[in-house]
């Protein structure tokens, strides 16, 4: 408990700019896009997440794949999250690294991320707080 509160405590944002439609996607030029990726330490399982300039994102957690529109605040908050906003647009259905069912709702859903300070990883959170995240994800290198 004590390195998480560590690495966290460590955590800076960097500044991020997206904004996404279902009709038009502007182009995302900052450092989440590409691809992350993190491993589940109770159950081994991987997921990745690879962010396109075009403000979609593809995700792979255990079998599940989907396939989903974002948008992103362009600054972080005050104590350094940004809120992110999905939508699933495309999904198998399929188990992915969580412990309950499929999740068989598409959303909208919000998640809030923060960035590492010097590292290529960034932690999400359900709230804009440190008690329910996972991660930190690590830049995958093409």
């Amino acid at each position: 408990m004590k390195k998480f509160t560590i690495f966290y405590a460590l955590l800076l944002s960097g500044s991020l700019s997206v904004h996404a439609t279902t009709e038009t996607l502007p182009a995302i030029h900052h450092q989440i896009v590409g691809k992350w990726q993190w491993t589940r330490s109770a159950n081994n399982c991987t997921e990745v997440y690879d962010y396109r300039s075009d403000g979609t994102y593809y995700c792979k957690s255990g079998a599940e794949e989907t396939n989903s529109t974002c948008s992103i605040s362009e600054r972080p908050d005050a104590n350094g999250f940004y809120e992110l906003k999905a939508k699933i647009v495309k999904s198998n259905g399929a188990q992915d690294c969580g412990d309950g069912p499929p999740n068989e709702d598409p959303g909208p859903f919000t998640k809030y991320i923060m960035f590492h300070k010097a590292q290529p990883l960034h932690i999400v959170c359900q709230t804009p707080a440190l008690d329910q995240c996972f991660g930190p994800l690590r830049r995958v290198q093409p």
